[in-house]
C-alpha cells in the first residue's frame, strides 16, 4: 500500500531502513501560514526570479578540498558535464594540499580535455575560464569553517544562485534546471535548500547521468549536544514522496542552495579554528536571524549525491604530522567559545573577539531574534540537552524587524496584504498571488463568493436564467484558471481570476437581494 505524500518516516540506518515517527504527516501547502492568528496573513517575500528567466540564471558552485584533489576534479567535471547550461556555471574551489599531491584544477583539466574535446575549443582546459581556485598549503589548515570563508570571498556581485557542496559530490543530468525549479517551488526569496544528501548509488544514477531519485528525501530536524556542548545536527530523518520543499529548522553545510545574497550577507567566521561539530548550528543561527529559511528538497530536487567512499588522507587535517599548530587545545577552546558567543550560549574560559562584529549579526541587521531561533529549533541552553525535536510540520516565522528584508527585496513589504492581485507581467509571475486566488476560489472566500454555497434564490425564470448563466461563467473561468496555473500561464490566469472575482461578487449581491 503506498504511503501518504509527505509522510515523515524517521531516521535511516545503514541498511536504509526507516525508524518511524508515528503519525507525522507534513503539509507544505500551509507551511508559510504563521501560527500566530494575528499574523496569519503574512507571507515570506516571493522569489525575485521570473520563471522564463530561470534558464539564464548563473550558478556559483563552491567546494573546499583538503588533500582530495582527484575527487574534487571529478566533482567539477560532473557539474559541468551534466548541467544543461554549463556555460552559466561558475566554479570556486579552495584547494588545500601538500607539495606533490594532486591539485583539483590541474587534475580537472587533464580529465576535461578528453571529456569535452569535441564540445569546446578550449583545448588546454575546457571551461577553465569559468573556474577559479584558491590553492593553499594544507599544513596551515585549521578545520572546515575557514576554507568555507575563503570560498565565499570568490562569490561575485553578479552571481545569481550559489550552491555549496562537498568535493566528493556526483551531479545528475540537468541538475541546474531541476535545482532552480525546486527553489522556485519553495516560494521564498530567502529560501535555502539544504540537506544531507544520499549516497551516489548505481540504482539512482545511470551511466549517462540520468537520475531516478529516491522516494525518500533527507530532512534535518533534530539536534544533539555536540563538541564543547555546542548544539549540533542529528542525522537526517526522511520524508516519503516529498512533492515540494519542506520547511525545516536546521541547515547542513554539505549541500546548500540559495540566492547568492545569502553568501554575501552572512559570512563564515575565519576565526573559528578547528570547529567541526556545531559549526552548522551556529551558521544556521546567523542565517535565520538575517532572514533566511531552510527547506529540505523535494524528491525531484535530489539532483546531487555524494561519493561516501573513504579517503584516509582527506581526514588528516587534525593530525600532528600534517598541520602546523601553535597550541591546538587553546585554539580550539577560544574558537568554541567564540561560536558560543555568536549564538548566545554561556561559556567559561577564554575567547577570541577579533573582528567579531564583522562576522556576527548586529542588532540593526537582525530580521529575527536569537530567542525566536532557539524556539524554532527546539534548543534551550538550560539543562543537559533535553531538547525538543522539530520533526513535525513547521510554520514560517514572520520577521520581528521586517525592514531588514524589505531593504533587500525591493517592493516587498511584510505588512502589505493586498485585497486584489497586483499586476503581473510576463517577466515576473507572482506565484503567491496566484496561490491566494486559487485558495479563495477553492474555499469560496473571495469576498461574497461563499454565498454561492449557502443556498441560491431561484425565484422564477427571471432570476433562474441569469443565475444559471453566471454559474456557467464563474465555474468555467475557475476551471480555466486552475488549469492555467498548473501550466504556469500566469498572466492569463490572473486576468480570468480577476474577472471571476468581479462576476462572483456581483452575482452574490444579486442573490442576497432576492432573499426573503
Amino acid at each position: 500500500m503506498p504511503q501518504p505524500a509527505n509522510l515523515l518516516l524517521g531516521k535511516l540506518d545503514p541498511q536504509h531502513t526507516a525508524h518511524p515517527f508515528p503519525d507525522v504527516v507534513l503539509n507544505p501547502e500551509g507551511q508559510h501560514v504563521p501560527l500566530d492568528p494575528a499574523k496569519s496573513t503574512l507571507r515570506p517575500p516571493p522569489p525575485q526570479l521570473a520563471a522564463d528567466s530561470a534558464p539564464r540564471a548563473t550558478i556559483r558552485v563552491s567546494a573546499t578540498s583538503f588533500r582530495d584533489g582527484r575527487r574534487c576534479a571529478f566533482t567539477v567535471l560532473s557539474a559541468l558535464r551534466r548541467a544543461r547550461h554549463p556555460d552559466r556555471l561558475r566554479i570556486s574551489v579552495v584547494d588545500q594540499a601538500l607539495d606533490g599531491e594532486d591539485r583539483c584544477l590541474a587534475t580537472y583539466c587533464e580529465l576535461a580535455r578528453a571529456e569535452f574535446a569535441a564540445a569546446t575549443s578550449q583545448s588546454e582546459c575546457p571551461y577553465g575560464d569559468q573556474i577559479v581556485v584558491d590553492e593553499q598549503d594544507a599544513r596551515k589548515a585549521r578545520g572546515p569553517v575557514i576554507p568555507r570563508h575563503y570560498a565565499q570571498m570568490l562569490v561575485r556581485d553578479d552571481d545569481e544562485f550559489c550552491l555549496g557542496v562537498d568535493v566528493h559530490s556526483v551531479f545528475t543530468t540537468d541538475w541546474d534546471v531541476y535545482l532552480i525549479k525546486d527553489w522556485l517551488e519553495a516560494e521564498n526569496e530567502m529560501g535555502v535548500i539544504s540537506t544531507y544528501v544520499h549516497h551516489a548509488a548505481d540504482a539512482v544514477i545511470a551511466p549517462n547521468g540520468d537520475n531516478t531519485p529516491y522516494e525518500h528525501t533527507p530532512h534535518i530536524c533534530d539536534s544533539k549536544v555536540g563538541g564543547h556542548g555546542i548544539p549540533s545536527n542529528e542525522g537526517a530523518t526522511i520524508i516519503h514522496n516529498a512533492t515540494r520543499p519542506n520547511l525545516q529548522s536546521k541547515w547542513g553545510a554539505r549541500f546548500s542552495f540559495s540566492k547568492c545574497h545569502s553568501e554575501r550577507r552572512v559570512k563564515f567566521d575565519p576565526h573559528a579554528d578547528w570547529m567541526l561539530d556545531g559549526e552548522e548550528f551556529s551558521h544556521a543561527a546567523l542565517m535565520w536571524m538575517s532572514g533566511y529559511d531552510f527547506y529540505s528538497p523535494s524528491r525531484y530536487g535530489q539532483v546531487v549525491y555524494f561519493n561516501y567512499t573513504f579517503n584516509p588522507i582527506a581526514v588528516t587535517w587534525d593530525k600532528e604530522e600534517v598541520t602546523e599548530k601553535m597550541d591546538r587545545s587553546l585554539e580550539e577552546e577560544t574558537a568554541a567559545n567564540r561560536v558560543k558567543l555568536h549564538i548566545g550560549q554561556p561559556f567559561e574560559g577564554n575567547t577570541n573577539t577579533k573582528e567579531f562584529d564583522k562576522y556576527t549579526v548586529s542588532e540593526r541587521n537582525k530580521a529575527r531574534t536569537l530567542q525566536q531561533f532557539l524556539e524554532f529549533t527546539g534548543v534551550s541552553y538550560s539543562g543537559k540537552g533535553n531538547w525538543t525535536h522539530r520533526c513535525h510540520q513547521l510554520h514560517w516565522v514572520p520577521y520581528a524587524h521586517p525592514d531588514v528584508v524589505e531593504t533587500l527585496v525591493p517592493g516587498w513589504r511584510q505588512e502589505e496584504v493586498p485585497k486584489v492581485p497586483t499586476p503581473i507581467s510576463d517577466a515576473n509571475v507572482e506565484r503567491t498571488e496566484l496561490k491566494k486566488l486559487e485558495e479563495c476560489l477553492y474555499h469560496g472566500t473571495c469576498d461574497q463568493l461563499a454565498t454561492l454555497s449557502n443556498g441560491l434564490c431561484w425565484d422564477g425564470m427571471m432570476h433562474g436564467v441569469p443565475i444559471a448563466i453566471n454559474l456557467f461563467l464563474i465555474f468555467g473561468f475557475t476551471f480555466y484558471f486552475l488549469v492555467a496555473r498548473r501550466r504556469r500561464v500566469g498572466v492569463r490566469a490572473t486576468a480570468f481570476a480577476q474577472d471571476v472575482k468581479v462576476r462572483a461578487t456581483a452575482f452574490a449581491q444579486d442573490v442576497k437581494e432576492c432573499e426573503p
